[in-house]
């Protein structure tokens, strides 16, 4: 496949509107490529139909931009990048399309409000007025997407597609998603959530699955006519709430995984791990703006060691990564991103590429549980009045992700299809608040090949809380509670007592225990003496603690030679130092001999693979504001004996020394990041 080792990419982004005569008029296809060709990429995105839905080539579906004059701007693109050695991945928006919207009404996606989204103006989550979205359900949108890529692949050879916005920006009641759910289910489309209600859960079900149909469907009419050419759906949306219907379901129909971020360097090291687990080959893509921090800031560049920073951090994982470029609106470009900064960039990162392979020694796992997308709080209540976050869904990860981090622990992010197949020492369920009988089944398969579970929040299989031994009573009716540790317990709840309890600023589930064999409480749950927001108190600007109770809310639980830490809350998710260093020690106590240990500061990660009888360790600054201060004396223990560490891509020796049978290793200054070879 044409992927393999391309690393370097790039796409223009270009969503310009053709009302002002000035719009693309300077647009310079030549210079384009000279820059493209001197930053060193591999591979350009070519916009050839964007959010305006106006063709950038002559079409016979639609309309083609007017600022072109004519002018085939994708054809041309295409060309001369394969001229210069440079693949092309065509770009092709699906859903948001203004052209589409304004001449099609009846292909509009309808809100709960019953509204179109152009209707809107000035809100959040796209009701802008800027976007015309359409609804992926109705068939004669889907007969124009199909007439599209029909075309694109029929007038033009490429080497991949990307097909953008592959999701449901907003929960759609149009006739086509009405008349499909009654057919498909024998019921009309809900508007009250319940996340405890069949009905309710089966509605999300469905939308993920009428996306993940509409991305087959899509991905069918490319391959129908040309069956080499790559695919890549937009998947960032993976991390986004139940609303878009972007489920891991997706995978199934892309050639690998892709999509923008914007979210800093913890959520990047997090989302590269998910993707690299999750893709079906190897390198995904990993998007950001030029623009800082994101494609609204037009004119703002992020320095050098920012893009270096994003570069490096998807190499590493195995990825590729894309620049996405902002276009000014008459079609005239900023040469020097790419004479200077990511040609500086590509040149030094370009040396590491022959090193990586995308297997992780790690000794914890993360799970992403990305069809639980939602807050189980967030209940009985109108659509309308529907929060866009994904809150614990994807908080109580990267909260994880990060005291991980801080600690040294080398760690993976996974998705479903991983589960059965993790060899980690312990996999963390943090705040998953629906877990399925297949994604059940491989949990069993995985404790049962002596895997441990750390589990946070919800209980969310009853076979779950069967292998557990308790059962799901509710939740707190307090908002704001405490952790008492039992004497069983002192050891990882330390710096807490039943004087001082560890505080939780959330509900805690309740649970009875049903089966004790094997089992030791670790803590119990505690109170405010006053129920929460209300009018009595017994501090005027706090809820101490005051009602204690016998009630289990953290507990391990045995089974033959795997265990299972389960808390209330989601620990990890706390602000204070001392009550993530609780979480920290769990994760330690299932992990057992660590696979390396390392002083690095907190938000350096350092990460370790194996590859043709070397190891090689990658430590990488994440700060995640410039200018990044350098780190000195970062030292790591490996269990290497008789081995020598090479700083590469130079190979110079580094200082070491070994005590029984531990080589340590001695980093020179860390600036934004070194690799490091072991042999």
């Amino acid at each position: 496949m044409w992927i393999e080792g391309n690393y370097r990419r790039n796409l223009m982004d270009m969503h310009i509107d053709d009302w002002n005569e000035e719009f693309l008029s300077k647009i310079d296809v030549d210079e384009y490529v000279d820059a493209l060709k001197d930053a060193g990429i591999q591979a350009a995105m070519v916009k050839g139909r964007p959010h305006t839905g106006l063709a950038y080539y002559p079409t016979k579906v639609g309309r083609m931009h007017k600022g072109l004059k004519g002018f085939d701007f994708f054809g041309t693109m295409v060309k001369k990048c394969h001229e210069n050695g440079i693949a092309v991945i065509a770009y092709f928006t699906q859903i948001f399309d203004n052209w589409a919207y304004e001449n099609h009404p009846e292909w509009r996606l309808i809100t709960a409000d019953g509204k179109n989204m152009r209707e809107y103006r000035g809100g959040d989550n796209f009701k802008t007025g800027r976007y015309g979205i359409v609804c992926p359900n109705n068939p004669g949108y889907r007969q124009y997407v199909k007439d599209c890529l029909t075309e694109m692949n029929t007038m033009y050879d490429f080497e991949g597609m990307f097909l953008d916005m592959t999701f449901f920006p907003e929960t759609c009641y149009c006739p086509s998603c009405r008349e499909r759910y009654l057919r498909e289910t024998g019921k009309e489309l809900p508007r009250i959530i319940d996340w405890e209600d069949p009905d309710w859960l089966e509605y999300v079900h469905q939308k993920d699955l009428w996306i993940a149909d509409f991305a087959a469907f899509s991905t069918g009419c490319v391959k129908a006519v040309k069956p080499e050419v790559t695919v890549e759906h937009q998947f960032s949306r993976i991390a986004c709430s139940w609303i878009d219907g972007s489920s891991e379901y997706l995978a199934d129909h892309v050639d690998y995984l892709g999509g923008d971020y914007y979210g800093g360097f913890l959520q990047q090291s997090f989302i590269n791990k998910y993707y690299k687990n999750v893709s079906p080959n190897l390198p995904f893509i990993y998007h950001t703006s030029r623009c800082d921090p994101e494609l609204k800031y037009h004119t703002t560049t992020k320095t050098q060691e920012e893009l270096l920073l994003h570069v490096i951090t998807a190499l590493v994982h195995n990825g590729a990564f894309l620049l996405v470029d902002a276009i000014n609106p008459d079609g005239s470009i900023v040469p020097e991103v790419y004479h200077d900064i990511m040609k500086g960039i590509y040149s030094k990162t370009s040396q590491y590429e022959k090193y990586i392979t995308g297997k992780l020694d790690h000794d914890a796992a993360i799970w992403f549980a990305t069809h639980a997308k939602y807050d189980p709080n967030e209940t009985k209540i109108d659509v309308r009045e529907k929060s866009f976050e994904p809150k614990y869904f994807l908080e109580g990860p990267l909260n994880a992700a990060k005291t991980l981090r801080e600690n040294n622990i080398p760690f993976e992010v996974i998705g479903s299809k991983n589960i059965r197949d993790e060899k980690a020492g312990v996999m963390i369920l943090s705040h998953v608040a629906n877990i399925r009988e297949e994604e059940m089944d491989d949990i069993e398969a995985y404790v049962k090949a002596g895997g441990n579970l750390l589990i946070s929040g919800p209980i969310a299989n009853p076979r779950l809380q069967k292998m557990l031994g308790v059962k799901v009573t509710g939740k707190t009716a307090h908002n704001f509670t405490y952790m008492s540790p039992t004497e069983a317990g002192a050891e990882l709840f330390a710096g807490f007592t039943k004087r001082t309890p560890l505080t939780i600023d959330m509900h805690q589930v309740e649970i009875e225990v049903e089966d004790d064999t094997d089992l030791t409480v670790l803590a119990t749950l505690t109170l405010p003496y006053t129920m929460t927001d209300t009018y009595e108190f017994a501090a005027i600007h706090s809820n101490p603690p005051g009602i204690y109770t016998d009630q289990p809310c953290a507990i391990l639980k045995k089974i033959g030679n795997s265990s299972i830490i389960w808390t209330a809350a989601p620990i990890e998710m706390a602000r204070p130092y001392m009550s993530r260093q609780v979480f920290r020690r769990m994760v330690n106590l299932l992990v057992g001999e660590p696979t390396f240990t390392s002083n690095a500061p907190k938000f350096v990660e350092v990460l370790k693979w194996q590859k043709d009888g070397s190891d090689y360790f990658a430590v990488i600054n994440e700060q995640e504001e410039s200018p990044i201060a350098p780190m000195y004396d970062i030292t790591i223990d490996v269990k290497v004996p008789g081995k020598k560490a090479y700083l590469l891509p130079d190979g110079e020796e580094l200082p070491t020394e070994e005590t029984d049978g531990m080589l340590r290793i001695h980093l020179p200054k860390l600036e934004v990041f070194h690799m490091v070879e072991v042999r």
